[in-house]
């Protein structure tokens, strides 16, 4: 078939996305009734913030990977065949930092209902990262880049430059 490489990307995707919801749902079922419900008197108005992000988060993360995991379909007029069954969900770049940022949110929610609140200073690394990589890649080389010289001082060290010819 001419759509295999498409077809099977597709059931990988939609294999990957549904292993994921069901993490990121058993992940805040087990904080609900954990640290909401048996330990409540605990659970305070930071900790209702603190989930609150966590939530935001999630649904980012989840949005940005299944946006990338849609497949494209030709128009139904011509025939409505798969075109493409979507992004490889393991390729680099941003996807590869929502990832990263899917894993650290349910480490952090995980961790911050089981073992202890001082766990979400973890959550402070990615924003010092994307800060570190928006220093390095953009800020800095903006702000250090030399000046360009004048059109006169080009033509002066052209003229000053001696040319050598060949000797016989």
């Amino acid at each position: 078939m001419a759509n295999d490489s498409a077809k099977k990307l597709l059931a990988t995707n939609q294999a990957l996305m549904k292993k994921y919801t069901a993490i990121i749902v058993g992940a805040n079922a087990l904080y609900i009734a954990y640290r909401v419900a048996y330990l409540w008197s605990t659970f305070s108005g930071w900790h209702i913030a603190g989930y609150s992000i966590l939530l935001l988060v999630y649904a980012v993360c989840y949005f940005m990977l299944s946006r990338a995991a849609a497949p494209t379909y030709k128009p139904l007029n011509e025939g409505g065949a798969l075109v493409s069954g979507g992004s490889d969900l393991s390729q680099g770049g941003v996807l590869e930092y929502t990832w990263d940022m899917l894993y650290t949110t349910i480490f952090v929610q995980l961790t911050t209902g089981f073992i202890s609140d001082l766990f979400w200073l973890l959550y402070l690394l990615p924003p010092c990262i994307g800060f570190y990589f928006l220093w390095t890649q953009v800020i800095y080389p903006w702000i250090s880049k030399p000046e360009e010289p004048t059109e006169p001082m080009a033509q002066e060290k052209q003229k000053a430059k001696v040319k050598y010819g060949k000797a016989r």
